[in-house]
Formats: C-alpha cells, structure tokens, sequence
C-alpha cells in the first residue's frame, strides 16, 4: 500500500534551506498550529508581502501543504504536519524561547528570515547566488 505522500514526509527531515526558513519563520511572524503529534507551521504576512510568502512557499518546497492563499488582506499558507515541530515546540514556547538551544542552530540565512519576518530586511526568490546560498548556511 503506498502512503500519502503527507503522511511520507512526516519521515523525512528538512533540508538545510527548509529548515532554515522554518525555524527563522518560527522565531518571527510564523505559528505553529495544531496538538501535538499533529503539529504544522502557518505563514501568514500582509498581501503586500505576498512576494516573500511566495519566496518562503518555493523554500520549502513539499513540506508546503497548499500554495499561498490570500484572504482578507493576508496571504497565508500552512505546511504538512510533521515531528519537527513537536521539537521546535519545546524550545519556542512563547515569552520563553530557549535562545540557549536555538542560537546553535541558526545560521545566516535563518536569521535573514527571521529579521525579514520583522520588517528589517528583504528577501526575494532568486535574490542569492549559489555561493550566497552556501555561506548563508554555514556554520
């Protein structure tokens, strides 16, 4: 029997740049929604950030549940549901991330995402070069 394939990518983990602008998302505008075991993360930002919704959507690629929708001046989209932010839960808990834990697993390009969610900077598709790409996810 062949699994949905929502169901086959709660196995498997993020790529760098996925999780990247996971967890950047999660430490500026994103949400987690749902119970546990049932968790999946929601981007939502003005319609006129509709770019960088789409930028965020083309990012993470399967793990986005339904292309960005807009509806009443938001544009939002959700991911599937997945292990991930069970873990990500325990440390984001709101008013008391652990910056302790999180610090190490950020890198550059979540922290762009993370200041680009708080109006600080602009991401746009296409904006990195290859090795832009690469430094943005170095340790």
């Amino acid at each position: 029997m062949v699994e949905p394939p929502a169901v086959a990518l709660r196995r498997l983990p993020p790529d760098p740049v996925q999780f990247q602008v996971m967890l950047g998302s999660l430490l500026g505008d994103g949400r987690l929604v749902g119970l546990p075991h049932a968790r999946r993360l929601r981007i939502a930002h003005r319609e006129d950030r509709s770019g960088y919704v789409r930028w965020k959507y083309d990012r993470l690629g399967a793990f986005a549940a339904a292309p960005p929708r807009a509806d009443a001046g938001v544009v939002s989209f959700e991911t599937v549901i997945h292990p991930l932010f069970d873990d990500l839960a325990a440390l984001l808990r709101a008013g008391r991330t652990r910056m302790d834990a999180v610090g190490p697993l950020l890198r550059p390009l979540g922290l762009a995402v993370w200041l680009a969610d708080v109006g600080r900077l602009d991401l746009r598709a296409g904006s990195f070069l290859p090795m832009q790409q690469e430094l943005a996810l170095a340790s």
